[in-house]
């Protein structure tokens, strides 16, 4: 069946002589639709082909390739170019060579007297016709083109067989050019080896994006990026699914709902795979297809499994060669088209429920003897079986808790019904953690009074561990649960489990409420990291390093935070886990110190990337880098954009759990973005939220002091930090005694005392370089900043915030900065305020 039918048949015409009446549209070139679209790169490589290669364009049903070869004799090959459209007709052998000569003769050259049109006066009109035809094309100058299209529909062995001959030959005049869906009955791994092959295949004939684009647009059709995007990925670029997921969504009253909910059992897409492609199958193939179909990966293995053929890897390579919509995904794997799978097991679920929800079940078990955990729980959904969902989830729940992949168990969790929570205490503390997980506070605690009330008198050392995992967890945000203690040993479980204990513990040093114990913290780390690294669990690898920057940062230890950090990111970029939820934490860190070294542009960079990692990032880690980036934009210019986005930040976060040197940092950052605005209504709102949460500790006076001094009230303002530099009271952050010096200096220097402004500004300057900070010297006070203009050494300064630096996004590891840039701590300083002043 030809992939473009014709509107109007014409009346059949004359053949030469001794040849059948051929029907006009067997030899006339398709016209292109107005929806057509052209595919340049591969018309170029039609033109490749050297004078003695055979060319071959073979793909399954709608990859569009009668129309590109009708495109390319239409604009590219000439005149000198016969087409003939095979049908299953042709398998009479007078037909087939009757309309090869009708086309060849009607090609422009080819007078009355040409040898053409006596190739057909051999005994019975058919005998020696190939001999005959490659005799007159030897001579033929210059060469003329031959297209056969639709070749699969000739199956008798005669004509198969000359074709064979002809092709074998290889006339001087002739460029031989078949099309099929199958391969053509010739011996193509010798023309293969010998270099006279000249293949297109359907992985060059699907469409990328730009051709999804193109013929969306001409079908009429305004879809946005995101949808072509999805459409794009579902038809995988197949040609016909897409012009038929056009045709569709133009009689789709709703396009995003059609879009959301396109597949292969789509009515139009079903009818053409079934008209094209399994209308042309056996019966068995068609049963077995539907088997292997509930699988998206599919190893060889699995599929004998499912179609209990131990021959399936040979029948699946045997569909491969008939149709590219089942393929080769590697060593000993195949998959099958995303739309013929989706349409094959939409039929069996409806036709054959049974019979799905077993092969389903069967799929489960032989991925969960893997320890393919996420395929296992998919295939066990999809089977409805609450038992077989039960056993599954008792042995992979921990390594998929420990591999971060919440939102498997968070659906499998959910499949299995309240009711058998509510039973297994085990099903309801794997619920607990992924609910804390995702900050889902109030359906953790309710999971955690299942686990309760179903516990059982003699409880095993890994649902101990696992209940003791989820109360740390629990604790470290801020929920008042009772289930804390650790497991009585650790010896007894496996060393996920016991992983995945230790960075709980951890997490519970260090909640909100400031009380933990940091050495406590510490050591469970050094555990955690040792299991990690020996037993490659990336995810807790990376958690470790990101919680050891938070035990830094509530020391105040601002490079070892930074340092911590950055060994958190690389060994997310290691295990694949970047950008992602788990190394969110870290990059805001990183994100943060460019902040404070002078680097905007890189900590808007950093922050922005993290911010559109493929996951949900917790709402306190969201909330840390959305206030970087409004401080990064107001640092750069951009102060109403900056402040408004720090001003959403912490109205998010609000009462919601957060270590209090993040409530300081964010306080901090969105109260300078204020003042700076002149909004004293807004630094007021700040003042008070802080203090409100952190009570009275030196941040809550740094803010008070930066109020009074933009009233001019500087004596007022120096009072209010001598507290802080006189370590009267805690500090959250290792740069507000920075800060404190610097409402000093300038407090000083107003009051016309040199000597006192000179000695703080050195001061802030020394602790500046000790800790890595240079931020704080852009907004000091206007006479701070010319004294630190003038003690800015003569030549060019140093731009901290250099553009080069700004573009790249990247932070360098700061351990091996050295003795040179701890040096030009001062100068960077002061060019930096000066550059603000």
């Amino acid at each position: 069946m030809s992939e473009v039918p014709t509107a109007e048949l014409p009346a059949p015409r004359p053949g030469p002589a001794g040849a059948l009446r051929v029907p006009g549209r067997k030899t006339a070139v398709p016209e292109l639709p107005p929806e057509f679209v052209p595919r340049p790169g591969l018309l170029d490589r039609l033109d490749e082909a050297r004078a003695a290669q055979l060319v071959v364009v073979s793909a399954p049903a709608g990859y569009g390739k009668t129309l590109l070869l009708a495109d390319w004799v239409r604009h590219r090959a000439g005149p000198r170019t016969a087409w003939v459209s095979v049908d299953a007709d042709d398998d009479d052998p007078r037909r087939l060579w009757s309309a090869v000569l009708a086309a060849l003769t009607a090609l422009p050259g080819v007078g009355p007297d040409s040898p053409l049109r006596h190739a057909t006066e051999a005994s019975g009109g058919t005998g020696d016709v190939v001999d005959r035809l490659g005799e007159a094309l030897d001579v033929l100058d210059p060469p003329v083109h031959l297209v056969l299209d639709d070749l699969q529909e000739l199956t008798a062995r005669r004509p198969v067989r000359d074709l064979a001959r002809l092709a074998a030959r290889r006339p001087a005049g002739l460029r031989l050019v078949l099309s099929s869906r199958v391969d053509p009955p010739i011996a193509l791994p010798r023309l293969r080896l010998e270099g006279r092959l000249h293949e297109t295949r359907a992985d060059r004939l699907r469409f990328g994006m730009d051709d999804t684009v193109t013929l969306l647009s001409k079908a009429g059709l305004d879809l946005s990026t995101e949808q072509v995007a999805l459409l794009h990925t579902r038809t995988e670029g197949w040609v016909a699914g897409l012009r038929l997921a056009a045709l569709a969504l133009r009689r789709s009253d709703d396009p995003e709902a059609f879009l959301v909910e396109f597949s292969g059992d789509e009515r139009s897409i079903a009818e053409y795979l079934t008209g094209e492609i399994l209308s042309g199958l056996a019966d068995d193939a068609q049963d077995f297809l539907r088997a292997v179909s509930v699988c998206s990966v599919l190893p060889t293995a699995l599929a004998v499994e499912l179609s209990g053929r131990p021959d399936a890897g040979h029948v699946l390579d045997e569909m491969g060669h008939e149709t590219a919509l089942v393929e080769r995904a590697g060593p000993g794997e195949h998959r099958v088209h995303t739309l013929l799978r989706s349409y094959l097991r939409a039929n069996l679920h409806r036709h054959r429920p049974a019979l799905h929800r077993h092969l389903q079940t069967v799929a489960a078990c032989w991925w969960a003897e893997r320890a393919e955990h996420l395929h296992a729980l998919r295939h066990a959904e999809q089977a409805g079986d609450a038992r077989v969902l039960t056993q599954l989830l008792h042995r992979s729940a921990v390594p998929l808790l420990v591999s971060g992949e919440l939102g498997a168990l968070r659906r499998t969790v959910a499949a299995v019904g309240t009711a058998a929570r509510s039973a297994d205490p085990w099903l309801a503390v794997v619920s607990a953690i992924v609910h804390l997980e995702e900050r889902a506070l109030p359906a953790a605690a309710a999971e955690l009074q299942h686990a309760r009330h179903a516990w059982p008198s003699t409880p095993g050392p890994e649902l101990e561990a696992l209940r003791s995992s989820a109360g740390l967890l629990a604790r470290s945000l801020g929920l008042p649960i009772d289930a804390t203690a650790p497991a009585p040993g650790t010896d007894a479980v496996e060393p996920e489990l016991e992983a995945l204990l230790h960075v709980s513990r951890a997490a519970a040093e260090l909640s909100p409420d400031g009380h933990g114990d940091l050495d406590v913290a510490l050591a469970a780390l050094d555990r955690c990291a040792a299991l990690a690294t020996v037993h490659d669990l990336g995810r807790l690898e990376v958690q470790s390093g990101t919680l050891r920057a938070a035990v830094a940062a509530a020391r105040r230890d601002h490079r070892g935070m930074v340092a911590a950090a950055e060994v958190a990111v690389a060994a997310a970029l290691r295990h694949g886990l970047h950008p992602s939820r788990w190394s969110a934490d870290a990059e805001a860190v990183l994100a943060y110190a460019d902040l404070l070294d002078g680097d905007p542009s890189g900590s808007r960079t950093r922050s922005e990337s993290a911010l559109t990692a493929p996951d949900t990032i917790p709402p306190e880690t969201a909330c840390a880098l959305h206030a970087v980036h409004g401080a990064a934009l107001a640092d750069e210019g951009e102060r109403s954009r900056g402040a408004a986005e720090l001003q959403a930040a912490r109205r998010e976060l609000g009462d919601g759990p957060a270590p209090p040197a993040l409530r300081a940092a964010l306080g901090v950052l969105e109260h300078r973005a204020a003042l700076l605005q002149g909004n004293t209504a807004v630094a007021s709102e700040v003042t008070g939220w802080l203090a409100g949460h952190v009570g009275h500790v030196g941040e809550v006076l740094l803010l008070q002091a930066w109020t009074e001094a933009l009233a001019g009230r500087h004596e007022a303002a120096r009072a209010a930090v001598a507290p802080i530099r006189a370590a009267a009271v805690p500090v959250l952050l290792p740069d507000t005694l920075i800060e404190a010096h610097l409402v000093e200096a300038e407090a000083a220097l107003e009051s016309d005392d040199g000597a006192q402004g000179r000695a703080a500004l050195g001061t802030a300057l020394a602790v500046g370089e000790s800790i890595g900070v240079v931020r704080p010297f852009a907004f000091a006070g206007e006479r701070t900043r010319r004294l630190l203009a003038d003690r800015a050494p003569a030549g060019p300064r140093r731009d901290v915030r250099d553009p080069a630096r700004r573009g790249s996004g990247r932070r360098p590891r700061r351990a091996g900065r050295g003795a040179q840039r701890a040096r030009a701590r001062g100068a960077g300083a002061a060019a930096l305020a000066a550059q603000r002043g």
